[in-house]
Order: C-alpha cells, then sequence, then structure tokens
C-alpha cells in the first residue's frame, strides 16, 4: 500500500490561512494552491465558527479549490453532529474528520462510523509533545492513554496534530508516534513541523504511519512535493510516483 503525502489546507472563517501553535497567522488566496502533487486534500474550519452561513462559504472555498481535481476530499472542522456530514456530503467530500481529542466525541465517532462505515471517517487529535492538548492548553492527559481509552472506537486513520510543532518546520513529532506503535495497532497520518524531505522519510518509514500533512504554503505551492515525492519513490519507499 503506498504511504501517503497529504496536502492539508486551513481556513479561518473561510480565508486560507497558514497556523503557528494552531493560530492563524498569514492568510492567502486559494490560487496558490496546487493539488496535483498530493494524494489526499483534506480541508480544515479552524474558526470554530459553527453558524450555518460560514459552513456554505467554507464549502464554496473548498469546491473552487477541487473544481478540476480527482483527488479524494476530506474535510473537518467544526463536527459536533451527523448533520455537519450530511452537509460536507455536499461539498463532494469523501472522508469527515472529527476531533476525538475529547472523550465527549467517542459517540459522534461510533454513530459516524455505523452510517457512512470507518473508512469515511478520520479521527484527529491534538497534542503537545506527549500530552493531550487544545489551542487553550496543554492537559496532563497522556496521549498514549488516550488512545488507549479510544481502543478501536476511531476512524479508519487518527490525525494526529501537533501543536507545539504546527508552523515551525522543525521536524514531525516522532517520539510520540514510536510510544504508540508498542501500544496502538491504528493507522496515523501525522501534522505538524514537516519541513524537508529527511523528516518525510523519517515520518513515512514508520510502519504505523500511513501518511503525512503538510500545510505549509511554499509546499502547497510549488513542485516541491512532485520532487521529493521522486526521490522517495527511487529509494524503497511505497509512493506514488507523479
Amino acid at each position: 500500500m503506498y504511504k501517503r503525502i497529504i496536502g492539508l489546507v486551513l481556513l479561518d472563517n473561510s480565508i486560507f490561512c497558514r497556523t503557528r501553535n494552531f493560530v492563524a497567522d498569514y492568510h492567502y488566496i486559494n490560487k496558490f494552491i496546487d493539488t496535483r502533487y498530493f494524494d489526499e486534500m483534506v480541508f480544515i474550519d479552524v474558526s470554530g465558527d459553527q453558524a450555518i452561513p460560514n459552513k456554505l462559504i467554507f464549502g464554496r472555498a473548498i469546491e473552487e479549490v477541487t473544481e478540476h481535481s480527482q483527488l479524494p476530499i476530506t474535510i473537518g472542522g467544526g463536527i459536533r453532529h451527523i448533520d455537519d456530514i450530511e452537509l460536507f456530503r455536499t461539498f463532494g467530500a469523501d472522508r469527515y474528520v472529527i476531533n476525538q481529542t475529547d472523550p465527549e466525541s467517542d459517540l459522534l465517532i461510533s454513530e459516524s462510523v455505523r452510517k457512512y462505515g470507518r473508512s469515511s471517517v478520520v479521527s484527529t487529535i491534538n497534542h503537545w509533545g506527549p500530552f493531550i492538548a487544545t489551542r487553550d492548553c496543554i492537559t496532563e492527559i497522556k496521549l498514549v492513554d488516550r488512545i488507549k481509552e479510544i481502543g478501536i472506537n476511531c476512524g479508519s486513520d487518527i490525525l494526529l496534530n501537533s501543536i507545539e510543532r504546527d508552523g515551525t518546520l522543525r521536524g514531525l513529532d516522532l517520539a510520540v508516534i514510536d510510544d504508540l506503535a508498542e501500544i496502538s495497532e491504528s493507522s496515523f497520518i501525522l501534522s505538524g513541523g514537516l519541513g524537508n524531505i529527511d523528516h518525510l522519510r523519517a515520518a513515512l518509514e514508520r510502519e504505523n504511519v500511513v501518511g503525512v500533512c503538510t500545510s505549509n504554503v511554499y509546499h502547497l505551492t510549488t513542485n516541491t512535493i512532485s520532487n521529493w515525492r521522486t526521490t522517495l519513490a527511487s529509494g524503497d519507499l511505497m509512493v506514488r510516483a507523479i
């Protein structure tokens, strides 16, 4: 099975943005996004605005980016009820990202898996180093304990979002993925800190890592990912060549 290189696009009140520690710090426009070099595109609304008008504008922004793309589309941000998923389905979503950082979301996960199938659901968990985190605080709950608590009640993949490394380009948090390899058979996608091809290679070499996200504007707007992909494919990593 091919490992996936995933474009992660964040929108703050439907404005495309770069984030640092998951707080928007730079805005750009959609013409700078080139979907050709990715295996999948993930769109996340980071605004926290639950109003239907905002969600509709969010959907239109996604449609503008993906109008001529055949890539799988994963959409998340603010999914609190099945109705939110139903709305995202109208935007062309193939999969849905549900934040499972808090145990309160576990029931929604089980309902979503039952209705749409596990392959349509991606769980995401925010962390700061080895601890569960939000944009506002770092908790005393360890990520490994939360993964144990979830067990098999999760999506087909678990997207681990490192708030600590987000926007820093200093490398993905491989220590946590190595710890998780000892206690979970889940498939993980890593996000937060990807800066160069060595970071990407080191992550994709992990057996329990099925994909890596990048939201860096430079990676989304140039052929950097294409060059990395060619280099990795010429070695022994199973990545799709362009």
